[in-house]
């Protein structure tokens, strides 16, 4: 593996040597045609036609370099867990390969122009196609594989620490950076710049949270309210970012302080409530679509509608100017509460698996991303900005996650957040892959973009780096100054408790009924209890027969054996996967 990892290192070292001389025959290519005239006398013409096939070829091996960046950050991961290196965050791990490969990048180069010219060509997916293909999956694979009973249980507080906490973060940093600029203690930016910047940089990472809370071991329903306000807060922080800029161009600029904030909040509350109102009416459609017509004989097809419907919100949003983030949240929760009951068992394990894999193939590239643009993009460095956006980062996330968890157990006292438990999730405020993509799509002058780009790649680098690295002696740390009242339950050691915790997203399948911090089913309220789940059970879930469903179970067994026989399977191994197994029941019980 480490003999894998020093040649891949090599040939990013190759490629760079390829892609500079191919990029100066190109120039030679370009130069020569353009003194040439064809034979119908019209100058320039052949230029172009070169000029176009440079642009191809030089995307082309944009193309080639991304996913063979990708190929390496797959084998880091792979390393990380084989290794048992378990307090490592795999997203710190890829930007530290991303840095690595940009840094060879940046010195084959001779000056910066260089490397300006060529970040284009091998960045060109970002940061509109970071919205339209890696973001979306992201979103969409939190909300399908969501955990409902806890999520609606739980709504209230969830929306409080997304609505509200990410308001109030969003308020004290961008009016402290206006108030510091105003004072001339750091770069000076508009005060429709700074709340936008600021609700930028309010968008946490969801996966090195939930790592951090299942390292911590904490209550099912905590986990829960933590892992929703986690994916709420990327959607919110985009809308707030594009309100903010929407209200920094005329005539909306023109408004007085208290025009402008109530005219921010209601265009936030609409474009909220409209967003997630039409990913539920497009989830809903999807489930009645599967619902009356019977693709399950035809997985391949099932599949392709399903993928379609998944992508559907995204593009309507966002055409009718509403957040195709919030859209796609709902629509991936209204999905998997209906839609999923009507569609196969084998498209059910494929679609799951396919996005969570989109999903990590997603995240792993725009952190590599992050690594790389150290090296490969002009940083307009400004000490003061990034040390005062990291203390008003981490008081602005004090000052969202206490009182809020104050009143949420004043409000809810059979969930209470101890003051532990409130310590961690305010230690766990690392900012990820989302706030530097907002950061990226931000329209501002050319020096103010630079500098906020800057201030966000140390900003992620200084919580990935420091919080993420350092979360597993601070949690140890809190254990001892906050011991458990209450005495923990003895339970029998199993080899992922001697593991520990990888803190990654990379669980397969088969481990989600078995993972020892995600709730059980069990222990949440039946979506069929009440009357009003009656009634929508009964308008967008097909009731399948006992032929029907005794057909699912035979179908999947028989796939499975066929895997099994093909893979040179032992005959005890297919019996495994006969009806009656965990995971088979699991999955044909929806059906």
């Amino acid at each position: 593996m480490k003999l894998l990892f020093v040649a891949g290192i090599s040939l990013v070292v190759f490629f760079v040597r390829i892609q500079s001389s191919s990029s100066g025959l190109i120039e030679s290519e370009m130069g020569f045609s353009a003194n040439k005239t064809d034979v119908f006398g019209i100058e320039q013409h052949g230029a172009a036609i070169v000029g176009t096939e440079a642009e191809e070829k030089r995307r082309s091996l944009a193309i080639f370099f991304i996913l063979f960046v990708l190929v390496l950050a797959i084998l880091v991961v792979h390393m990380l867990i084989i290794s048992k290196i378990h307090f490592i965050p795999e997203s710190l791990a890829i930007v530290i390969l991303g840095a690595v490969v940009g840094s060879i990048l940046s010195y084959s180069k001779n000056d910066w122009s260089e490397i300006e010219a060529l970040s284009p060509g091998l960045f060109f997916l970002l940061p509109y196609m970071f919205f339209l293909v890696l973001l979306p999956p992201i979103i969409f694979e939190n909300a399908y594989n969501l955990n409902k009973g806890y999520f609606f249980s739980n709504i209230g507080p969830i929306l409080s620490f997304a609505i509200l906490g990410t308001a109030i973060s969003a308020l004290v940093i961008g009016f402290s950076l206006y108030i510091l600029g105003q004072a001339d203690l750091v770069y000076e930016f508009s005060v429709f710049e700074c709340f936008a910047f600021a609700s930028t940089i309010s968008a946490v990472d969801p996966v090195a949270t939930l790592a951090i809370f299942q390292a911590v071991k904490v209550e099912g329903l905590l986990y829960m309210l933590v892992f929703g306000e986690s994916m709420l807060n990327d959607a919110v922080s985009i809308v707030f970012a594009a309100t903010a800029i929407r209200h920094s161009r005329p005539p909306l600029n023109s408004l007085d302080p208290t025009e402008i904030l109530l005219s921010v909040s209601l265009t936030f509350l609409a474009m909220f409530t409209l967003s997630a109102f039409l990913g539920l009416v497009i989830g809903l459609l999807s489930a009645l679509m599967f619902k009356h017509v019977d693709l399950r004989k035809t997985p391949s097809l099932e599949f392709a509608l399903l993928l379609v419907f998944a992508y559907i919100p995204y593009g309507f949003a966002e055409a009718v100017s509403l957040s195709g983030i919030m859209a796609i949240l709902f629509c991936g929760i209204t999905m998997s509460q209906y839609t999923q009951q009507n569609i196969s068992p084998v498209t059910q394990i494929t679609f799951r698996q396919t996005f969570r894999t989109i999903s990590f193939v997603a995240e792993t590239s725009t952190f590599a991303y992050i690594g790389m643009a150290f090296f490969t993009i002009k940083l307009n460095f400004q000490p003061s900005l990034i040390f005062w956006c990291i203390v008003l980062c981490l008081v602005s996330r004090a000052l969202n996650i206490f009182p809020i968890s104050y009143a949420v157990n004043k409000c809810r006292r059979e969930v209470q957040i101890s003051m532990k438990n409130q310590i961690v999730l305010w230690f766990s405020g690392m900012r990820g892959a989302v706030c530097f993509a907002l950061v990226l799509y931000m329209e501002v002058e050319k020096e103010k973009k630079s500098v906020i780009l800057t201030t966000t790649l140390f900003l992620i680098l200084f919580t990935t780096l420091f919080l993420g690295g350092t979360v597993m002696p601070f949690i140890s740390f809190i254990n001892k100054c906050y011991p458990d009242e209450r005495p923990r339950r003895r339970r029998r050691r199993t080899k992922k408790g001697r593991d520990g915790v990888m803190m990654s997203k990379t669980k397969e399948m088969t481990t989600f009924g078995s993972d020892e911090w995600t709730p059980r089913r069990s222990d949440t309220s039946d979506r069929s209890s009440t009357a009003a789940g009656r009634v929508m059970q009964r308008l967008f879930v097909r009731r399948f027969t006992s032929t029907e469903r005794q057909e699912n179970r035979e179908k999947l067994t028989a796939l499975t054996r066929k895997v099994l026989d093909n893979d040179g399977g032992t005959e005890s191994e297919v019996d495994e996967c006969a009806p009656g197994t965990p995971l088979l029941d699991s999955v044909a019980s929806e059906t």
